[in-house]
């Protein structure tokens, strides 16, 4: 038995305390549509293709989501002109060609040329021209007590509309780029910095702009993600299912969350809506501690908190999460280097961290089309998601264990697998096979560290 120190396989009634998880392959939820990552594109270097090819090839990553312009939607630095429903071609042509948009189509090319079609997300503040005059205290929270900024002014939602659709055209039109979802801005909630102030009520008047704009230019083909916000218990989700002709463009409701609140109430209200067959992403999750760039706190932060937090939004109804970020890169809207990557990028130079490992636990194993099951551990600090492979009938049961028990029993009623393999992340190990459980009664049995991030692939004799 491989690391028996680790994984041992009990008897049953031994006198060590054990937690138990239990899955019913018989309950089911949604199909997961995949997991992903961000980056910033105009950082995007051709020698970031082994890392691209590794988060695609060895992580799982499936999806992406791709920041076209430094964090900042205000490349429109002056109107092109006074109608915002005339391009000026000669004005756009000259901004999508520089360096900075040349570096994010490449991106996007290299992941079309990998089979993968990103969400093109814009983030950050728009042209000061576009602002209101005056301002009003928000009827919402926002982030970082920034009540009294200035809204994106309903007279400029238009010219909004022109200024990201512009975008958006030239990188399907001129660049021949494939996209399927376009977020056109992000956590209006947490302004100035991550997005114009656009609030609730406000939100799906700007979007109705943006998707009859797509509609005229003949893209209407393109679904948005909305509305992406920072504060996960703002509300603009019923505003947009209210408005039955903007839903008619809706792809997915995009959420973020960096803390202990998840998707939960906002999946509620769209699945008793009547658009209940809109799936619902975390297009945001990660840790924002960054700056303690300690192995303890790459552990405790980025790989335990970060990964219970992409498996309860998954328990939640979430069909995708998207882990925020993919490598270390310079934020413009935070004035530093930041360093919230799976990958360390110095001195181009681009490493894995252990999060890097934690998150493959999930990426790795449990791929689109994966249908979400029932699960659950009867033990504080564990948290646990299971999974089933409609084409060959196999389960997949991801965890996160903080604290508890040791000792830890996975029960499945009626039938269920033969045997269990056992992948394990701890702060000493890296994503590894530890085991090869076998089952007796329905129950196999495993020993954990006091903390560590696991994956049990069930398997039936012959597979």
């Amino acid at each position: 038995m491989k690391l028996a120190a680790l994984v041992t396989v009990f008897a049953l009634g031994g006198l060590a305390q054990t937690a138990r998880i239990t899955v019913n392959p018989s309950e089911r939820f949604q199909v997961v549509d995949g997991f992903g990552l961000n980056f910033t594109g105009p950082y995007f270097r051709d020698d970031q293709k082994p890392m691209f090819d590794m988060f695609i090839n060895d992580l799982g990553a499936t999806m992406f989501r791709v920041v076209p312009y430094l964090v900042y939607s205000d490349w429109e630095v002056v109107n092109d002109n006074d109608d915002p429903n005339v391009m000026n071609w000669e004005y756009y042509n000259d901004r999508y060609s520089t360096p900075i948009f040349e570096a994010t189509w490449n991106a996007i090319r290299y992941l079309n040329s990998k089979g993968i079609r990103p969400v093109i997300g814009l983030m950050g503040p728009v042209p000061e021209w576009m602002l209101a005059k005056e301002s009003s205290p928000p009827a919402h929270s926002v982030c970082n007590g920034a009540s009294r900024i200035p809204p994106l002014a309903p007279a400029m939602y238009g010219e909004f509309a022109e200024e990201v659709v512009s975008m958006a055209m030239y990188a399907r039109f001129h660049e021949h780029l494939d996209f399927e979802y376009f977020s056109p801005f992000n956590e209006t909630d947490c302004y100035p910095a991550e997005g114009p102030r656009v609030d609730p009520g406000e939100a799906p008047k700007v979007l109705e702009a943006v998707a009859r704009r797509l509609k005229k230019e003949g893209m209407g083909d393109v679904k948005l993600v909305v509305a992406d916000q920072a504060i996960i218990t703002n509300d603009y989700v019923t505003p947009i299912l209210n408005d039955a002709e903007l839903m008619k463009q809706v792809g997915a409701f995009g959420l973020h969350t960096y803390g202990e609140d998840s998707v939960g109430p906002q999946v509620g209200r769209v699945k008793s809506s009547a658009y209940s067959h809109v799936p619902v992403w975390l297009t945001e999750y990660g840790d924002l501690n960054d700056e303690d760039k300690s192995a303890g706190n790459d552990w405790a932060r980025f790989s335990l908190a970060a990964n219970r937090r992409a498996l309860t939004a998954l328990n939640q109804g979430a069909t995708a999460v998207f882990y925020f970020d993919a490598f270390d890169d310079y934020e413009e809207c935070a004035r530093r280097l930041t360093f919230y990557g799976l990958f360390s990028s110095a001195g181009h130079v681009y490493a894995p961290r252990k999060r890097y490992y934690a998150t493959r636990q999930l990426y790795h194993f449990v791929r689109p089309g994966f249908q979400r099951i029932a699960a659950a551990g009867d033990t504080a600090g564990l948290t646990v998601s299971a999974f089933r492979d409609a084409a060959t009938g196999s389960l997949v049961v991801v965890g996160v264990k903080e604290r508890g028990p040791n000792r830890l029993q996975i029960v499945v009623p009626g039938p269920g697998p033969d045997r269990w393999d056992l992948y394990v992340t701890t702060k000493s190990l890296n994503c590894v096979q530890l085991d090869s459980l076998p089952v007796h009664d329905g129950v196999a049995q495993m020993e954990l560290p006091d903390e560590a991030v696991f994956t049990l692939v069930g398997r039936k004799s012959g597979q």
